[in-house]
């Protein structure tokens, strides 16, 4: 029962809105019968690739990944595993932004056209829509190795394995981040250059979950990085967001970050394109899953039971206090407090636990 008249009936227009008796079917094989549930006075097309659906806020790419032109009739929306949809979405530029992602089951299935099928979509503002299946951002609780899909013939929602090609189409707003897998287990490798950064104390360190980067970075393709024995599990409860400072004008390094306040705040400070003479750093996308440590009332930081703490060291290119040292800024990720004392002795600063790995 509805307890609150006002929220009643704000809730009463707000269906008023969705549901557009008067306006035509814009779905394909188009009942007369049925109310629109995404009707055409909902979505603000933007001229720019980019729709707007005004219930809910979220901007949406007209064309599917793959599609593209006038009415999205050049190409052919793209079979895509989970993994290559979501990353899909990393370098993606429509509009102009740098922050779209794949969404989730519930935003998805917001815009899928009731009043008709095949397909079950305002054609209208979505033209060249395919009946196909179509990834969401969503894992399915039950099998990690499924996700979600909603099926744009029909309607409906399923669920199947990750590794199966389905199509693809962009969001952006309302969740702040892209989807992870928090049962997938990677090994993050931890690289060390001296020789191509010799102003840097230390050197350089780059940390990769990736398998095929690793090979790359092995080849020596991203210069003179090696493996220096140290090496993390990935896992966890919380994304990590991965950043890059540009090579010019820097800070040619790569940040991690599981702090949900601080991915946000770069992201947002972010121009794109990166401007050749602001230095900045670029959001990569979710370089994997982890869990944050604890944090008590005095300060102290712990890990949760089966899971151990990863340690973070700055090598102070921006002391607390005093101008910038003529160096580019740098990370160390190690699961040993004895690298971080080394590291301070050379001096870098000591940053404390900054997330917990997987046993």
């Amino acid at each position: 029962m509805y307890r609150n008249p006002l929220a009643l009936a704000a809730i009463l227009a707000l269906q008023a809105t969705a549901f557009d008796a008067g306006a035509i079917c814009a779905a394909g094989n188009a009942s007369a019968n049925l109310d629109e549930s995404t009707p055409g006075s909902a979505l603000v097309d933007h001229g720019d690739g980019t729709v707007t659906h005004t219930l809910t806020g979220l901007m949406w790419k007209q064309c599917s990944q793959g599609q593209g032109g006038a009415g999205c009739a050049t190409g052919a929306a793209s079979a895509l595993t989970w993994r290559a949809a979501l990353a899909s979405a990393v370098t993606d530029g429509t509009g102009g932004y740098s922050d779209w992602r794949l969404p989730n089951k519930k935003e998805l299935e917001s815009i899928v056209e009731s009043c008709g099928y095949v397909p079950a979509i305002n054609l209208a503002l979505f033209p060249g829509t395919p009946s196909l299946y179509y990834w969401t951002s969503t894992s399915y609780v039950a099998a990690p190795s499924n996700a979600w899909f909603v099926n744009f013939s029909a309607g409906y929602s399923s669920n199947y394995l990750k590794s199966t090609g389905f199509a693809a189409r962009l969001v952006r707003g309302g969740q702040a981040f892209d989807a992870y897998d928090a049962v997938q287990r990677q090994v993050v490798i931890e690289y060390l250059n001296t020789a191509d950064f010799p102003n840097s104390p230390g050197g350089h360190f780059f940390y990769s979950s990736d398998p095929t980067e690793q090979a790359a970075v092995d080849s020596g393709a991203a210069g003179q990085f090696a493996r220096t024995g140290r090496q993390f599990s990935t896992g966890g409860t919380h994304p990590v967001c991965r950043f890059y400072g540009s090579m010019s004008p820097g800070p040619n390094s790569h940040f991690f970050t599981v702090e949900v306040d601080e991915c946000n705040a770069l992201r947002a400070a972010q121009v794109t394109p990166a401007p050749a003479n602001v230095q900045q750093w670029n959001y990569e996308g979710i370089a994997y899953a982890t869990t944050p440590a604890t944090v008590d009332a005095n300060g102290a930081q712990s890990c949760p039971s089966n899971t151990l703490p990863l340690y973070r060291a700055y090598n102070n290119a921006y002391p607390v206090s005093g101008p910038k040292n003529a160096w580019d800024s740098n990370h160390r990720l190690t699961p040993l407090a004895g690298d971080i004392a080394n590291m301070v002795a050379a001096g870098w600063r000591d940053e404390g636990v900054v997330f917990c790995t997987a046993q």
